[in-house]
């Protein structure tokens, strides 16, 4: 009988272990939360504009994720370079070693390689795992609206550190669950709050990104989202600016998602980073609209010490311990050897 393998979490880690999961010929199910697959390689679109507010382009420093960005067809790679800014908005030039490796990204967003990985996969949307019970030689699923959602042979775990402790938690895998429950606690995650304007004009600046050195600016990053290929009109300038997490953490109980247009009042914090994007990438005009959202969970800062119990196993940037998207697919790669191990 084909094994079944539940995986939790939609982003890159669990859509690339379910897909040399599958090849392998062993079956999954991937519960995601969200209305969408990607995780943090989200897309948005407003009007004419389409951005990326979460992970801003893929490096692709190995074959097997060159291959991958490749099999997609329509992937472009990101022209200018990233520089660096300070607290005092000393603007210069990046690691050139660095900028040496390409940045991959699609004119529909960066959504793209998820959809793509995601094409011929058994993906349940707007399902919230709750906790997994044993039963017999494998795990039952349940959803936080109570109801089942099925038994597994083996299960993976690709949500943040802290929600995938909590699932674990709420079942009947205790005491056996502590030490990876334990291990999951210690991740230690820097918040975002990312910030995309759209300007009725774009900055006469040589670099795509700024990326800010010492931490102690209000702005971690600030990308010219408008250089992506197909991402906003002619003219328009369509910039991104993911706020540090001091920033968020002061701010983040006031912001809540959503858009602002011409005429809404802005919070005073919006009106903040504004002034300080501008003071970045010069007089852009009075902006279009302003888009905002939050990510509690944007980067880790220290990775699990343990990736598995029993036939339950954990991906993605909690084992990766850094938030970059090329980590999250090779973690779930490595993730799928694991279990495939473990199911012999």
């Amino acid at each position: 009988m084909m094994k079944t393998v539940a995986i939790v979490g939609a982003g890159m880690a669990g859509l690339a272990a379910a897909c040399a999961l599958r090849a392998a010929g062993i079956a999954t199910v991937v519960f995601e939360k969200s209305r969408g697959v990607g995780g943090r390689a989200a897309t948005r679109r407003i009007g004419d504009c389409c951005f990326d507010h979460g992970a801003q382009y893929v490096k692709a420093p190995s074959a097997a994720v060159q291959n991958l960005i490749a099999a997609t067809g329509d992937a472009v790679h990101i022209q200018r370079p990233v520089w660096t800014f300070t607290a005092t908005n000393q603007i210069g030039p990046g690691d050139l070693a660095y900028d040496d490796e390409q940045r991959w990204t699609w004119p529909s967003g960066i959504t793209r390689l998820a959809k793509y990985l995601a094409r011929d996969l058994d993906v349940r949307l707007e399902t919230t795992v709750a906790s997994i019970h044993t039963v017999g030689d494998g795990y039952r699923l349940s959803a936080a609206s109570g109801h089942d959602l099925g038994q597994f042979d083996a299960v993976l775990l690709t949500a943040p550190a802290p929600q995938s402790a909590a699932i674990l938690a709420a079942g009947d895998l205790a005491p056996a669950s502590a030490a990876l429950i334990a291990a999951l606690h210690s991740v230690q995650y820097r918040r975002s709050i990312s910030i995309t304007v759209a300007f009725p004009h774009r900055p006469a600046v040589p670099w795509y990104a700024l990326v800010n050195i010492d931490r102690h600016h209000p702005i971690s990053w600030l990308a010219c989202e408008h250089d992506k290929p197909g991402r906003a009109p002619e003219g328009i300038g369509l910039l991104i600016a993911q706020m540090s997490h001091e920033w968020a953490v002061a701010h983040w109980d006031e912001l809540q998602k959503g858009t602002f247009l011409p005429n809404d009042p802005l919070p005073p914090p919006i009106a903040e980073a504004l002034a300080a994007m501008q003071a970045l990438a010069g007089d852009l005009g009075a902006p279009l609209w302003i888009d905002l959202q939050r990510w509690r969970y944007a980067l880790p800062d220290t990775a699990t010490p343990l990736t598995t119990m029993d036939r339950i196993a954990v991906a993605g940037d909690m084992v990766a311990g850094q938030g970059r998207v090329h980590l999250a697919i090779e973690d779930g790669w490595r993730a799928a050897d694991q279990i495939r191990a473990l199911l012999k």
